[in-house]
């Protein structure tokens, strides 16, 4: 009887669902763990597309640093659509290993303890692409209100040109209208600061428009009080002269402010939005690291 009593608790000191009674959830391991390799398979190719993602993330943000529109629309929209890729592959393989056992309580009787493990480390591994949408959302956001900056005060400069050539030509009434149009550019490039302010850095931004408005109206003046004396050069003419040349001696003498205009919003979410996305696929590539091989829990 004691013998007896031994083997008794000998046997329930070793429940199902640890490697002690491995035999009695050998049947329930076999059939998951095909689905389990399945899951892995499909956690290393979202690992691959994260991994894509984070290259598409610093080729936008270089290529709108270095003010190069063409690399930077297309890697904009790939990133786009990888980004949708892996909320749909991780939502539908989410939904696929919540369907396996492993939850319940009852299904340490049937599952082994490595195969439960393995699929939490699956799910665990999933909760890294979690912020990877959000992360995009804020580049996005970020890089086109910085690529329409750009594109606004370069524009600006160059319908500036425009009017000042017509001026030179003494087609005065022509020249305005041309000012007008830059007036309205650089109006928009305000409203993108103003988007902008609660987040960067606007300093160099305001530096920029500013001295950029007082040459136009300098030269609206001009060219007004030439259009009003007839082309004949009086004192409105001459102070307003002065003006300009005053206002054009503190323009920016060329577009390396530009550069420093987008360093600043990136500081203000770009680069951290980049560095999300990094960090995500660096979870992921640990958390695929530590999983069992392929194949290991089907055996």
């Amino acid at each position: 009887m004691a013998l007896g009593g031994a083997g008794v608790v000998a046997q329930w000191s070793h429940p199902p669902g640890t490697p002690a009674r491995a035999e009695l959830t050998w049947h329930g391991d076999q059939e998951v763990g095909p689905s389990l390799d399945a899951a892995q398979a499909d956690l290393e190719a979202i690992g691959d597309e994260v991994d894509r993602l984070s290259v598409l993330a610093r080729g936008a943000l270089a290529a709108l640093t270095a003010d190069d529109q063409e690399p930077f629309s297309v890697a904009l929209g790939e990133g786009g659509d990888t980004a949708r890729a892996i909320a749909a592959a991780s939502s539908a393989l989410r939904a696929d290993l919540v369907a396996l056992p492993g939850d319940l309580a009852t299904d340490q009787i049937s599952h082994g303890s490595d195969v439960r493990a393995r699929r939490a480390a699956i799910l665990a591994a999933l909760d890294s692409t979690s912020g990877l949408a959000r992360s995009w959302a804020s580049l996005t956001v970020g890089s086109l209100a910085a690529s329409d900056l750009i594109s606004l005060l370069t524009s600006h400069d160059v319908t500036v040109a425009a009017a000042a050539s017509e001026g030179r030509s003494a087609e005065y009434p022509a020249a305005l209208a041309t000012l007008a149009r830059a007036v309205a550019k650089l109006d928009d490039a305000a409203d993108i600061r103003d988007r902008l302010a609660n987040t960067t850095d606007v300093d160099t931004l305001d530096q920029w428009i500013s001295r950029n408005r007082r040459y136009d109206e300098a030269l609206i003046a001009l060219y007004s009080a030439l259009r009003d004396s007839g082309g004949l050069v009086n004192d409105a003419v001459r102070d307003a002269f002065r003006e300009e040349g005053a206002a054009r001696a503190i323009l920016p003498p060329d577009t390396r402010g530009l550069v420093v205009i987008v360093a600043e919003i990136g500081r203000g979410g770009l680069n951290q939005a980049v560095i999300a996305i990094g960090q995500a696929r660096g979870r992921l590539n640990l958390a695929l690291e530590a999983l069992t091989p392929a194949g290991g829990g089907s055996t």
